[in-house]
């Protein structure tokens, strides 16, 4: 066990997370027993029920069997001590396997209208300053976010309007952002934002591989 990602989801499914990783200097794990870390990309929202909210909640593309396997998935890795990085749903996953629940719907935050993500500044702290600065850029294209953070974690970005954009587990490697970094780089590198690199980076040697 070692040295590379399990994307869940797998590779086919996901393409530009599994080039994203592969330009950061990681490699995926066919399988979740043999990666050192685990990558939880984004999609739809995930059940109420499962996130802390209500019934009726505005939530979109509900895949509850999807929910209830990453959440496994999630917290095997968690007890494990092995690293995991959530990305928008992802992130959410991440919280909710840690504790914490959801917001339903944040204005301002979704995809703009004729498609594609916006772009906002943010403010950050601890591992984020270390990779970005105190101020970055990043994209967005999620309407739910984190509302109470999970025990022993940490606020690592916040947008301007207060929403949190990233956060990560005090005492072990395990750290959710809203935006997407396998958006920000390669081919899909913009010079209004920052780019992803540098987190997949540092998550790919938390994992054992990269730089």
């Amino acid at each position: 066990m070692g040295g590379s990602i399990y994307l869940c989801g797998g590779a086919a499914a996901f393409p530009n997370y599994a080039a994203a990783v592969a330009l950061a200097g990681g490699r995926l794990a066919a399988r979740p027993e043999d990666a050192g870390g685990l990558l939880l990309p984004g999609g739809g929202d995930m059940a109420p029920a499962l996130c802390g909210l209500p019934d009726g909640a505005p939530c979109r593309d509900v895949d509850e069997a999807r929910d209830r396997r990453e959440l496994a998935l999630c917290r095997a890795f968690l007890e494990a001590g092995r690293p995991v990085l959530g990305i928008c749903r992802g992130a959410q996953v991440l919280a909710a396997a840690l504790g914490g629940t959801l917001l339903a719907d944040v204005p301002g935050h979704g995809g703009l209208p004729g498609g594609g993500d916006r772009i906002h500044e943010t403010r950050t702290a601890g591992l984020l300053t270390g990779l970005y600065g105190p101020d970055c850029a990043v994209n967005s294209c999620h309407h739910q976010a984190v509302d109470r953070l999970p025990p022993d974690c940490a606020v690592l970005q916040v947008a301007l309007d207060g929403v949190v954009e990233a956060f990560g587990h005090r005492r072990q490697i395990a750290v959710g952002v809203q935006w997407h970094p396998e958006r920000l780089c390669g081919p899909f590198a913009r010079a209004d934002a920052v780019s992803g690199l540098p987190l997949l980076a540092w998550f790919a040697a938390a994992c054992g591989g990269g730089a």
